[in-house]
């Protein structure tokens, strides 16, 4: 945990002393996600058990059987189940002020995609780190929102109070060729409210050894060394994960599941090799069946057939076998499966699993979902108001900047999608059972169904009321008395029809039904 800013002086060290176990824990866990297990778990492949029998059990087994790896990648599932629920499907961003620089910082940014890789990094490494910066140069000058690598990210805290920020360094090495030498150099962006402070330093190994100007870099030869934002906040936002007790970084979800995979990999890489082994398993037979090289003096068998004489008192070849009791290993599996699907709240449907039958309707499958997306809201908590304040600092720079038609935004309402399939007929009855009974408009019903604006939603009712056929128009009813009603019926110009109750009593004052009895 970082305090102060002592650990930039001349003679520290970078990465600082106490930010090393952070950053291998992200190396770990980059390791992990690319699928690169073996370079995480040395122990997985130690099979040699196995290989100190080789030459007994089986003559398959021609190189170091450790080469065999079988990978399981449930680290890229349960990061990419989660990033696709929660960001998948891009929120909806509308306010009624500031619409034109609301969607200018969407597009410039391409916010969609930063969401998921910030949602990736939230799962994966705990932390999500936003960054705001004002681009002025390029055909499309303006403010943008970018995801920052967390190993990058130093931030100060008070230690009264660790979950307050003095401010966020952004450090990073590099190498560059200055003068007629290779040299190590430090970059650092010292985020605080209302400024960021630009420092390059020149490294000797791991060591700082002083500060230099910026210019001595070709690529920062156009940084100020102090910039005033504006903005009444860092530039620099973060989003992190549960954390432990006092901490300042949030807890990885990957180290929930870090050693059920690992015991899964192993049963896996287990059976596997029982598998191959009984694949070509060792013979035993009469020693008849040897033949001797005379050079070497070595016993061998030769098989050149299928059929191989033994006399009566010898015994037949057979192949040497045994039962490896795989039924206990592959329920073990299956209980390995079931507890990564508990302690990562996932749910076998939602990476496609309907073993367990077809599912009915979409709330069917949100109540199969239920913790699932329980899990997916807890992270939309996290981001809704970061990205909020994002927002609308990247609209305070493009006020400052004089970007066109720029103005503030303080969005109220992000609307966050599930990420989960539209089931559009059980929708389209809710809404017509909820519009039936006046419990919303019409034009707020097409808004969640098409997922479009109060204006798009009020167009497209002009145009059903356009579109819609003209009311039939019934002709009024010509007033008729007692004896023009029966001489009417009498020449057949009324139909046999339900009669109102006031026409049957005027038909029986007349006498119609004694003469007319059908």
């Amino acid at each position: 945990m970082l305090i102060d800013m002592n650990w930039l002086m001349p003679r520290s060290h970078f990465p600082p002393e106490d930010e090393k176990g952070r950053l291998l824990s992200y190396d770990k866990y980059n390791l992990l996600y690319e699928g690169r297990h073996e370079a995480v778990w040395g122990d997985l492949w130690d099979l040699a058990d196995i290989e100190d029998n080789i030459d007994v059990v089986s003559t398959f087994f021609a190189r170091i059987y450790n080469g065999k790896k079988l990978p399981m990648n449930w680290f890229k599932v349960v990061t990419s189940v989660y990033s696709d629920m929660v960001v998948g499907e891009p929120p909806r961003l509308m306010n009624p002020v500031g619409q034109t620089e609301l969607d200018g910082i969407v597009n410039r940014s391409d916010l969609s995609v930063v969401l998921y890789n910030a949602c990736n990094n939230f799962i994966q490494f705990g932390n999500a780190i936003l960054k705001v910066r004002f681009v002025g140069t390029g055909s499309e000058p303006g403010s943008i929102i970018e995801n920052v690598d967390p190993s990058i990210w130093f931030p100060v805290v008070n230690p009264d109070n660790v979950n307050e920020y003095s401010c966020h360094v952004l450090a990073w090495k590099f190498k560059e060729m200055v003068g007629s030498s290779v040299a190590s150099l430090l970059r650092t962006e010292v985020h605080t409210a209302g400024a960021i402070d630009n420092h390059l330093y020149w490294m000797n190994g791991d060591e700082i050894d002083h500060e230099v100007e910026l210019n001595i870099s070709s690529k920062y030869i156009n940084v100020p060394k102090h910039i005033e934002t504006g903005v009444p906040y860092p530039l620099v936002f973060v989003v992190s994960n549960i954390k432990k007790r006092n901490d300042v970084y949030g807890i990885s979800d990957y180290d929930s599941i870090e050693n059920l995979v690992k015991e899964l990999e192993t049963r896996i890489i287990k059976v596997s090799s029982i598998l191959d082994i009984h694949s070509r398993p060792a013979m035993t037979g009469p020693s008849s069946m040897l033949t001797t090289d005379m050079e070497t003096g070595e016993e061998t068998m030769r098989i050149n057939g299928r059929f191989f004489a033994v006399n009566k008192d010898e015994d037949k070849p057979e192949y040497i076998t045994w039962d490896g009791k795989l039924d206990s290993s592959f329920q073990e599996m299956d209980r390995l499966v079931s507890m990564i699907y508990a302690v990562t709240d996932l749910n076998p449907a939602a990476i496609g699993d309907f073993s367990g039958g077809a599912v009915a309707s979409g709330s069917a499958l949100r109540r199969l979902l239920l913790r699932t997306i329980s899990h997916c809201n807890r992270i939309r908590v996290r981001f809704d108001q970061v990205l909020k304040r994002a927002i609308k600092a990247a609209s305070i720079l493009d006020v400052n900047g004089r970007i066109k038609n720029a103005t503030v935004v303080e969005l109220s309402i992000i609307s966050w999608q599930d990420g989960l399939p539209s089931d559009d007929l059980e929708n389209s009855m809710i809404e017509q059972t909820r519009a039936n009974s006046g419990l919303t408009s019409r034009s707020s019903a097409i808004m969640r169904l098409d997922g479009c604006t109060r204006e798009e939603a009020d167009e497209e009712m002009e145009r059903i009321k356009r579109e819609a056929p003209p009311p039939q128009q019934w002709a009024k009813p010509v007033p008729m008395n007692g004896q023009e009603i029966s001489n009417a019926s009498k020449q057949g110009g009324i139909e046999k029809a339900p009669l109102m109750p006031d026409i049957v009593s005027t038909l029986k004052d007349i006498g119609y039904f004694k003469n007319n009895s059908g």
